[in-house]
């Protein structure tokens, strides 16, 4: 069977202007990333991305570490939905970052208060009351990340080891889709993925199962216990 390495970005810019860029900690998980994969034997024959920033910087400090060259094949099904626009139709005020920061810091715990709004604006988006507010309804996020992930399958030739460089909740449909779980469920394992974490799964012409999830042990020892982020 062949494997399909579904990697999470690096942290990003959370509650800044732009999210989508790897913090400093985001760039140094990506290059020890690829150094641990490159420790443990593991060699890409195929490299896929969502066309987001931060895939792309994640990649490349991964593939930097692991002395690979191969150049990510773009796949814009592997990008994340759109979480501003998710929180700010559940909470328009949030819409506006200074606004928001000034909620959270009233707070005693801003990252947990942030976490409450959050899932409450997802489940928000989930339940399809809502459809028409939103770019993308959650329906077609979930039907693109299923379709990249066929894509890959049928679509890598005799590759044995396929990289897919992404973000939480494409990893999070593609396990619920080997799985067979419920969208609830599924939004309920992107909560869970570490940054610059490793899901894999095995698949062959017949079939595709979950191998792990969401390994981050390359982070649990030594120096990459400072590189250990949730966000």
């Amino acid at each position: 069977m062949a494997a399909i390495y579904l990697i999470r970005h690096g942290q990003a810019s959370l509650h800044s202007d732009n999210y989508d860029q790897l913090s400093p900690t985001g760039e140094r998980q990506a290059v020890a990333l690829g150094a641990a994969l490159k420790q443990r034997g593991i060699q890409f024959d195929a490299v896929y991305a969502g066309s987001m920033k931060r895939h792309a910087q994640t990649a490349a400090g991964c593939l930097q570490g692991m002395g690979c060259e191969l150049e990510p094949t773009i796949l814009e099904g592997f990008n994340e939905y759109d979480h501003e626009e998710v929180i700010a139709r559940h909470r328009p005020e949030f819409g506006d970052h200074l606004s928001r920061a000034e909620y959270l810091s009233k707070h005693p715990n801003p990252n947990k208060a942030f976490q409450i709004e959050f899932e409450l604006a997802l489940h928000r988006w989930r339940m399809g009351e809502y459809d028409h507010e939103y770019f993308e309804t959650w329906q077609h996020f979930n039907q693109r990340c299923k379709d990249a992930l066929e894509h890959v399958r049928y679509n890598s030739g005799n590759a044995k080891s396929i990289a897919v460089f992404s973000s939480g909740g494409p990893i999070s449909v593609a396990t619920g889709h080997c799985l067979e779980l419920s969208d609830e469920h599924v939004a309920e394992l992107s909560w869970s993925i570490i940054n610059c974490s490793v899901t894999c799964l095995l698949f062959n012409s017949k079939k595709m199962t979950l191998r792990y999830f969401n390994d981050y042990s390359h982070f649990e020892y030594g120096e990459g216990k400072s590189l250990f982020t949730y966000r």
